[in-house]
């Protein structure tokens, strides 16, 4: 199955129109020079992960127990989660939206985002309508309009797992990294410029490395949001901001300043041996 969505990307470039159209509704939220804090609450950054994966499970969760209180004959408690995902949907859609919108660059994210979120509207299209026949006495059109959206919604479900997992969207590109643990060589001293970032390698792992004054900082050099190179990121005191997308960290703990990342950047101790900088991962 993961093979026929790869499949159904290549095969329908009309979704690059898509995606633009869906840029474009979302862009006065998620564009770069809006607020910072709101598009931080929808990327998750307070959260420490995407906030977007526990949205989904209010809204699916909603609709999900709908159907079966339906099954049980338990009318009230049935119209009342029904109304309750999709009243969550909007809060789910944005947050959707902001884990993608950076990913216009990348061709498979990009077009089956942009699926996800066409086939997520058409099912939200039939619960709102199942609410409304439902209201109206019309239960049984009701019932089979709102299962009828369960399956849109389950099936676009699959593909938001297929971005998640099978594409590494909202995973941190550095969970397999193992940062040196002991003090090991990262650079000469003398290759390291007051000021500027400098990347090395520690143990098969990228190390970023900074110079200020008589203290040198050193983190991860790869922006776990998507793999960006934070040495060729701009530098404004201690923070960094990733030349990708954006994500701002601060390189005296590594957290998260500004998304679309959300979870920091490993951090490491350093000293000076014998004119060469020493690192090893920071206790946590």
């Amino acid at each position: 199955m993961s093979d026929t969505l790869s499949r159904i990307s290549a095969s329908n470039p009309w979704l690059d129109a898509a995606s633009s159209k869906i840029v474009a509704v979302v862009a006065p939220i998620l564009d770069h020079d809006k607020p910072a804090a709101l598009r931080d609450l929808l990327y998750g950054t307070w959260l420490g992960h995407p906030l977007h994966p526990m949205l989904t499970d209010v809204s699916i969760g909603g609709w999900t127990m709908s159907m079966i209180f339906d099954l049980l004959g338990e009318e009230k408690a049935s119209d009342i989660a029904l109304e309750l995902g999709t009243l969550s949907a909007a809060g789910t859609a944005l947050s959707g939206a902001a884990q993608w919108f950076d990913l216009q660059e990348m061709e498979e994210p990009k077009r089956l985002g942009a699926l996800h979120a066409l086939m997520n509207t058409a099912a939200l299209g039939f619960y709102i309508a199942a609410i409304g026949l439902r209201r109206g006495d019309n239960r049984a059109a009701g019932i089979a309009t709102a299962w009828a959206g369960h399956a849109l919604s389950t099936s676009s479900a699959y593909i938001g797992g297929h971005l998640s997992f099978a594409l590494g969207i909202g995973v941190d590109r550095e969970a397999f990294t193992e940062p040196a643990t002991d003090w090991t060589d990262a650079i000469a001293e003398s290759e390291l410029t007051e000021g500027e970032l400098t990347r090395t390698e520690v143990n098969g792992a990228a190390v970023m490395l900074l110079k200020q004054g008589t203290y040198i900082y050193a983190t991860s050099a790869v922006c776990p949001h998507v793999g960006g190179p934070l040495d060729e990121g701009e530098l404004n005191g201690t923070c960094v901001t990733c030349p990708w997308h954006f994500s701002e960290f601060d390189l005296t703990s590594g957290q998260v300043v500004h998304g679309p990342a959300t979870t920091p950047v490993t951090t490491y101790e350093t000293r000076v041996s014998d004119g060469s900088i020493q690192v090893r991962a920071a206790s946590a």
